[in-house]
Parts: C-alpha cells; structure tokens; sequence
C-alpha cells in the first residue's frame, strides 16, 4: 500500500496541521447535528451479487459540557432499518428493530481523543423504553423463540456495561470510535489495532499500519487510512465456518472533519480469501459504507451542556433518501 506520506502536494493544498502532541484534534462544535447513511453489504465466494444487505439511518447530536473541559456528550439515534433493501419482516428482523427502539437513543461522553469514559449515560431511560417494547412483543409475538429473545435483552440491557459490550460490536460504534486521534510518527503514520466485527457480534482485531493524508482535501476534511493483512488463526477459520489456510485483508478510510475532526464519510473493506499465485480467490467479503447525509449547528440558544442528561435527538425523515440509496 502506498504510504500517503509520498504522494505528491496537490496545488493549493494546505498542509495539514496536528496539536502539540503530533495528534490529531478532536474538538467537534457543541450543538453540531449529523446524519449518516449506513450500507453494509455481505459477498458469498467471488461472487459480484450481494447476498445480504443492511441500510439505516445514525442521528448524531453534540453538545459540549461547559463545567468540564474538553468535554462532550454525544447521543446517538438509529433509524430506519432495511434488510435486503425492506423493511424487517421475519419475526427475528422485526424483533431486532423493536429492541432498537428501546436502546436507541443512547448517550456517552467523551474527551478529546474520542474515548468513551463515562460508559452509557442515559441507561434510566434506556430502561423505561425497554419495559414498553418488551410489554409490546409479549403482546404480539407468542412461543419459545420470542421467550427467548426476551430473557436475553433483559439480561443485556439491565446491565449497562454488559450493553455497551454489545455496542462494542456493531460496525458503525467501531469505526466511530476507532483510535484515531493518537501521536503520529513524523511520517503521519503509526502501528495499531483496529478492531472490527467480520464475524458476527465478535470483533477481530487487525494489526496494521495507519497513516494520516498530509494534506487537506478541498471539500474541508482530511483522511485516515489502515491497511492489514494476516493469515486466519483456528479459531478464526472455525468462527468463520471454514477449513484451512486462509488470508484476511482488512483495509479502512475515514474522512474527518479538517475543523473538529469529527467523522464525516467512512469505508471498510474486508476480505476473506485463499492465495493461489498470482490470484486471490475471495471466500467472504464485507463492504461497509458510512456517509453524511446532512450536517447541521442547532441555535446557539441550547447554550452548552451541563453535566447531565439531555433530550433525544429528534428523527427526520427525508423524502427520497431510501429511494436513491436502495435504487
């Protein structure tokens, strides 16, 4: 992969600018409003046709507390669930997306590297949505299976730290909160972890190398690229529900903010493959896409944030936004 450091400085690009800690800055505007469009697309084999795919909606409100510095609370809503480009409509896919709307929206806080420190703030509440979805699909749904999924979310959402666990392995928490703002080397580039869910509700972690691109981009923003390469482990390949010598690739871009360094479009690429020189024969792949539909500073009248819960992000619809992302 060719090191971002080498490429040559497009005209009239600036430079970009790190802080005193060779870092990059994570200081996004209080009352900033953001929604992003989220694809996650699932290949069988070498095969070009998709055989699963998930599209929804992240509602991200920001406000900065103003008796703590450098400090943020970030609240996260998750809207409008499509599987294979519908609405949920197996019994699973639609008791998936009521418990959504128990746990969404969810608050954490943050300090300037981005770390969740506080764990879920609003887990109260959290709580109270959850007696009313339960009490919902105790209504609706009969038998062993929805028995089931009701003991498992209430053992999952009654502890907030068992909750955030399983946050941990939803893709776009992951890339959200990927370590990006750590000390560079004078190249812009470091050793890291990179962790990521290709198997299902387990992260896998990636050893690579990240690198930051040394000039902004026209449009406001500058890029964070990571790039791995391993062979599967055992246990991995048994996960994965395969047998033998397997190669993983793993390769992510983030866009951030050049103000604020907050994320605005991101992109992960991972394959599952066999090397048969000179070729790569994919087994599985995974293409995520996350990108910014619309961005937004609420009235300075909120003022900033003291330390304590906040109302939840309100969900806009947008006409014709699943009409030209599912075609």
């Amino acid at each position: 992969m060719e090191k971002l450091t080498d490429t040559i400085q497009p005209l009239g690009a600036d430079k970009i600018k790190l802080n005193v800690n060779h870092a990059i800055e994570f200081a996004p505007k209080p009352r900033l409003q953001r929604k992003y469009g989220i694809t996650i697309k699932y290949y069988n084999g070498g095969s070009e046709d998709v055989a699963k795919r998930i599209d929804y909606q992240i509602h991200l409100l920001i406000n900065q507390f103003r008796d703590e510095n450098k400090t943020w609370q970030l609240c996260f809503n998750k809207s409008d669930l499509f599987i294979d480009r519908h609405e949920p409509d197996f019994v699973s896919e639609q008791l998936a997306s009521m418990a959504m709307a128990a746990i969404y929206p969810v608050k954490v806080d943050v300090n300037s590297v981005n770390e969740v420190f506080r764990g879920i703030v609003n887990h109260s509440e959290i709580l109270k949505r959850w007696e009313q979805v339960a009490e919902k699909i105790g209504d609706k749904y009969e038998g062993r299976y929805a028995e089931l999924f009701l003991s498992k979310m209430e053992n999952k959402i009654a502890d907030r730290y068992e909750l955030q666990n399983a946050l941990r392995v939803d893709m776009f928490w992951n890339i959200f909160f990927h370590p990006q703002f750590l000390k560079y080397q004078p190249d812009l580039s470091q050793q890291i972890s990179f962790s990521f869910p290709v198997i299902a509700y387990k992260n896998v972690t990636f050893e690579g190398i990240q690198s930051v691109a040394p000039y902004y981009t026209d449009y406001g923003t500058f890029k964070v690229n990571f790039h791995s390469e391993s062979e599967t482990t055992a246990e991995q390949a048994a996960l994965l529900n395969q047998e033998g010598a397997f190669k993983m690739k793993l390769n992510a871009i983030c866009d951030l903010d050049r103000d604020g360094g907050l994320l605005k479009h991101a992109r992960v690429d991972w394959k599952l493959y066999k090397k048969k020189d000179p070729n790569e024969i994919a087994v599985k792949q995974i293409q995520f896409t996350a990108y910014e539909i619309e961005s937004s500073v609420q009235a300075a009248n909120p003022g900033l944030h003291k330390n304590e819960g906040s109302d939840p992000v309100p969900v806009e619809k947008k006409k014709g936004f699943w009409t030209r992302v599912l075609g």
